[in-house]
C-alpha cells in the first residue's frame, strides 16, 4: 500500500519504521532493490543482506552501502533520528528549528543543527524546475532585499538579495549579489523559455528584457500594484511572503546557511498542493551527495558565488522525479 496518504501521521510512522532495521532496509530498497543494476556486473537483483553490517552482498561479490553518496553516510545518529527528522520537516510549513529537533531526539545543539542543515542540503538536491515560461505563458519576476542576515561572529549582521521567478504555480529562487543589469539578464534569459511574456517591476535591471525577445510588462509600483490592464506580480509577491514566514520562525539565518533556507522553502512552495508527497519523497530519493555536488548546489541557490552560470541541476537525477 502506498504510504503517501494524507492521513500518514505519528502512528501510521512508528507502524512502518519501527526500528532502525526497517529504516535501513527501506534505504536499500528505494536506492537498489530490484530496479537497479549492480555497480559490477550490470544485473538486476540477486542481493543478499551481510550479517551484522550495513552492506548487502551482490551474487558476483560486488558490495554496496544503501547509505553511501547519501546525506546520512557515516552520520553517528541513527537512522530512527534521520528518518523522524524527515517525518517533522514534512509536516510544517514554516520549518523545523534545530532546538526544536534537538528536544525531539535528545540529541546535542551541535548535532540537531548538522541534522537540520544536512536536509536541507537534501531537499536542495531535489528536482526543481530547469526553466519556467513558454509560449503564451507569463513569467512573474521580483527580487527582495532580507534583512537581518548574521554574520560570522563579531560582525554586523548581513543582507541578502533573492531573485524569483514565478509561473503555473512554480517557483525559481537564488541568492544575487547586486541588482544591476548584468547580473539580471544572463540568469533571467537562461531560465526563461523563449516566446514568454515577463512581468516584473520599474527597476532599470529589467528594461533590456524586450530586447531579448521577451514581451516586457512593467508595473508602476508608486502608482499601483497592477498596470490597469490586468497584469500583477501578485504569484511572485505570494512566494516573497512565504519566504519572509519561514524566515520569521527560524529567528536567525547564518549568511553561510542561507542558501539551504532557501533551497527548503523553495522545495515546499513546490509542492505544496500535494504535501502529502513531501515525506515519501524525502525518503525515498537520493541523488548522488559528496564534496563536489555540494558545492554545485549551492551554487545553484547563490548565484552571487559564480559569474557562470550553472545548470539548474547540477546533481544527477537518477534517484529524483518529476513533481507530479
Amino acid at each position: 500500500m502506498a504510504q503517501g496518504l494524507k492521513s500518514f501521521g505519528i502512528a501510521q510512522f512508528f507502524e512502518r519504521f519501527p526500528n532502525e532495521e526497517a529504516c535501513l532496509q527501506h534505504i536499500f530498497d528505494a536506492r537498489f532493490g530490484t530496479h537497479s543494476p549492480c555497480p559490477r556486473c550490470g544485473k538486476l537483483g540477486h542481493w543478499s543482506r551481510i550479517k551484522g553490517t550495513k552492506k548487502w552482498r551482490h551474487a558476483c561479490g560486488k558490495q554496496v552501502s544503501p547509505l553511501k553518496g547519501t546525506v546520512m553516510y557515516r552520520s553517528n545518529l541513527s537512522l530512527m533520528a534521520w528518518f523522524y527528522a524527515f517525518f517533522l520537516f514534512s509536516n510544517t510549513s514554516i520549518g523545523v528549528r534545530a532546538g526544536f529537533i534537538r528536544r525531539q531526539l535528545g540529541i546535542g545543539h551541535k548535532s540537531s543543527n548538522r541534522l537540520c542543515r544536512m536536509i536541507r542540503v537534501h531537499m536542495a538536491a531535489m528536482v526543481r524546475p530547469d526553466k519556467l515560461g513558454g509560449e503564451g505563458k507569463t513569467v512573474h519576476i521580483d527580487e527582495v532585499h532580507l534583512r537581518y542576515i548574521a554574520n560570522t561572529a563579531g560582525e554586523p549582521n548581513d543582507a541578502v538579495i533573492v531573485l524569483g521567478l514565478a509561473c503555473d504555480g512554480q517557483v525559481l529562487s537564488a541568492i544575487i549579489p547586486d541588482r544591476k543589469s548584468g547580473t539580471l539578464i544572463p540568469h533571467l534569459v537562461a531560465r526563461i523559455r523563449p516566446g514568454s511574456k515577463v512581468v516584473t517591476d520599474m527597476l532599470s535591471g529589467y528594461r533590456t528584457l524586450a530586447q531579448r525577445g521577451f514581451e516586457h510588462i512593467q508595473i508602476n509600483h508608486s502608482v499601483a500594484f497592477h498596470d490597469f490592464r490586468g497584469h500583477t506580480n501578485n504569484e511572485i509577491e505570494t512566494y516573497w511572503s512565504t519566504v519572509r514566514r519561514m524566515l520569521r520562525a527560524a529567528r536567525q539565518v547564518s549568511r553561510a546557511h542561507m542558501w539551504t533556507f532557501l533551497a527548503e522553502i523553495e522545495f515546499k512552495y513546490n509542492r505544496r498542493h500535494a504535501k502529502h508527497t513531501i515525506f515519501e519523497e524525502l525518503i525515498s530519493h537520493f541523488p548522488p551527495y559528496g564534496p563536489e555536488s555540494s558545492r554545485l548546489l549551492e551554487e545553484r541557490f547563490d548565484w552571487s558565488l559564480s559569474r557562470r552560470i550553472h545548470s539548474d541541476n547540477p546533481v544527477s537525477a537518477v534517484h529524483s522525479h518529476p513533481i507530479s
